[in-house]
């Protein structure tokens, strides 16, 4: 069986979802293919920046009002940097919200649903491999086929599809691992603050600690670790480690409950490649490798290349070019937007690493305000 779409998307995240939503109205026929079935787990530190919220009021400033009732995010005011045992508060006017990603993943789904009447949605439906042809590429899940005219690849860090159809591999250089678990009963945590705790030998990583709007807190770790088979099992002993014997951790998670097990996933940092688009497709989120070097956020950036590739498609086929000359323009509206930013934290994060004594001169000139204001514009989103 083969079904013929205008546009297909891969992957139901936030950035195919932003995709789908941008064409509600476009008069394109879209398939949304999703290989797992909502609601669905995602590992993340469940932090939304002024991006994820600013990329869905363009969309829709309603979806916004809707969001804010379903779920009552909890409004981050602050941020506590600690370093040998000494706070570095950083306050934001309004720095963006945390809020379960199980939860947001869903919610931009379900408008999907709602509201995307040119959207057929595959859920349960694995896309495994894709042909590029001249005008048009299939797409293959088991024995069925689809095929689009272009295709919005959103399915996450390591996809497959991205690599067949760049021709690219996976540099394990530009990879970082993360691990979280869910807790309750933390002590001293402060629902508007969200804290970093920082060591010197996993600096840039670090570990975090970000309060929900339930009383729970999401509590993690992500580096940038040399990628092997144990690279989680590692992490995921720091993460351990890190909690049982810092003496202020230890003392404020005593009494903790645990209410999920440790999950871990891959981390794929932005590096400047913008590898991102071809003859009939796009390529965007965590498949692009545009999660923020030194903030490792990835939902505002992600949700942000959904909706550029979305407008950039409908505008390939208005004029009957799907041509990599015509999705490129995907890439320099991308980089419009972001590449001034990644540039800098990318090399902060290379230099961070090379350089891991310079945490001792941020730790000492940090007490200073224009020190702490520019700390501040690296996790302004």
């Amino acid at each position: 069986m083969e079904t013929m779409f205008d546009i297909a998307i891969v992957g139901a995240g936030p950035a195919g979802c932003s995709a789908a939503l941008s064409l509600r109205e476009s008069g394109c026929s879209v398939a949304l293919f999703e290989r797992k079935s909502f609601p669905r787990v995602k590992i993340c530190g469940d932090g939304l920046c002024d991006r994820s919220i600013n990329t869905l009021r363009d969309i829709n400033p309603r979806y916004v009002d809707e969001f804010f009732s379903a779920y009552n995010p909890e409004s981050i005011q602050h941020t506590d940097l600690i370093y040998k045992n000494r706070r570095y508060r950083i306050d934001f006017k309004n720095f963006g919200y945390t809020c379960k990603r199980e939860n947001f993943d869903n919610f931009l789904f379900s408008l999907v649903q709602r509201d995307c009447r040119n959207v057929t949605i595959f859920q349960n439906t694995e896309i495994q491999n894709v042909d590029n042809r001249n005008d048009e590429i299939v797409l293959f899940s088991g024995e069925t086929m689809f095929r689009a005219r272009i295709v919005i690849v959103c399915n996450g860090a390591l996809s497959r599809i991205s690599r067949i159809l760049t021709g690219e591999h996976v540099e394990k250089s530009k990879l970082g691992v993360a691990v979280r678990a869910y807790y309750n009963g933390v002590k001293d945590l402060q629902p508007d603050t969200i804290e970093l705790y920082y060591k010197k030998e996993f600096f840039p990583g670090y570990l975090w600690v970000f309060p929900l709007a339930d009383g729970s807190a999401n509590v993690g770790f992500g580096w940038q670790v040399e990628q092997d088979s144990d690279a989680e099992k590692n992490v995921r002993s720091v993460f351990e480690e890190w909690l049982s014997t810092d003496k202020e951790l230890s003392e404020r998670f005593r009494d903790a409950e645990r209410l999920t097990p440790i999950q871990g996933g891959l981390v794929p940092y932005c590096s400047e490649s913008y590898e991102c688009c071809g003859d009939n497709f796009f390529i965007c989120g965590d498949a692009a490798n545009l999660i923020d070097p030194i903030s490792g956020g990835g939902i505002g950036n992600a949700m942000l290349s959904g909706r550029f590739a979305a407008l950039q498609a409908v505008q390939c086929l208005q004029k009957n070019d799907c041509s990599k000359q015509m999705t490129e323009k995907y890439v320099e509206n991308l980089q419009k937007r972001i590449k001034k930013e990644m540039h800098i934290r990318h090399l902060l994060q290379k230099q961070f690493m090379k350089h891991r004594w310079l945490l001792d001169v941020l730790a000492f000139f940090g007490r200073r305000t224009a020190i702490l204001r520019r700390i501040k514009a690296w996790y302004l989103d």
